[in-house]
């Protein structure tokens, strides 16, 4: 009798053993890697599952790893994003301004949650350099040092400053404007701005702020201030300037001027 109850405890010990190991087994099967996006592109902002993405753009597309591979595409009804998925790629739509939310998902229970924000598009230029630029036969040469360094004090924006600019329309024609003065970005200025194309590429850029000021920029791969053209002379981009009425009341002798205003990277 002893060893009967010997051999059914140790049966039933090894089929305690036996489940066990088919357990841990039937986990380690099922134990899939998170589910993770990879962007097809470098242009999509994506950061701790938030996805960055201006209105107005044809959406950003990714990869989806990870999971079993079979995947679920969910989204709350919202009319911030649309989306498209083809079993290869996710393609995500702004479609408003504001926030949303997509859940990737698969039937081994594995999930990830993406936060889309969608803002309006917006440029930075950096100003890297300032010049202030006075011609007129008559003038002298300290007349001509002084409406310079005049004009590079009153530049709209100094050396390490930048401006923003949100454009609120899909042609970028028009929108909102933020002036940082220098690199601390300090005396921070706000405004409206529109921008046309001319007719040789450049960009004219009308600027009002709300302090009263309006500017009223150039856009230019380069300048020649002699021949008011675009030549090699000035390699890069350049925001520039005709700020000649402005002083030729008080200098009758001056013919032009200009505030020339360098994006990084580029040589005055």
């Amino acid at each position: 009798m002893m060893i009967m109850r010997k051999n059914i405890l140790k049966g039933l010990l090894c089929l305690t053993l036996a489940i066990t190991a088919l357990s841990f087994s039937s986990c380690k099967d099922d134990d899939y890697p998170p589910i993770t996006l990879t962007s097809v592109s470098s242009e999509a902002l994506l950061e701790n599952n938030t996805l960055e993405i201006p209105l107005f753009s044809p959406g950003v597309s990714f990869y989806i790893m990870g999971g079993n591979g079979s995947y679920i595409i969910e989204a709350p009804s919202t009319d911030k994003i649309d989306y498209r998925y083809d079993g290869n790629q996710l393609t995500i739509l702004p479609q408003a301004l504001g926030n949303a939310s997509l859940t990737i998902s698969d039937r081994a229970g594995n999930y990830m949650t993406l936060q889309v924000n969608v803002s309006y598009p917006e440029t930075t230029y950096h100003v890297s350099e300032v010049a202030g630029i006075a011609q007129g036969g008559g003038l002298t040469q300290d007349q001509t040092l002084e409406i310079q360094n005049d004009i590079e004090a009153n530049s709209p924006v100094q050396a390490g400053g930048k401006y923003v600019f949100t454009y609120t329309n899909e042609s970028r024609s028009e929108g909102m404007v933020t002036l940082y003065a220098d690199k601390a970005g300090t005396n921070e200025r706000h405004g409206i701005f529109t921008q046309t194309a001319s007719d040789n590429g450049d960009q004219k850029i009308h600027i009002e702020l709300t302090d009263g000021k309006s500017y009223d920029l150039i856009l230019s791969s380069s300048f020649n201030p002699d021949t008011m053209t675009k030549t090699e002379m000035t390699p890069g981009r350049i925001l520039w300037q005709d700020v000649t009425d402005v002083y030729r009341s008080l200098y009758p002798a001056l013919e032009k001027a200009y505030c020339m205003q360098s994006i990084p990277g580029e040589t005055l």
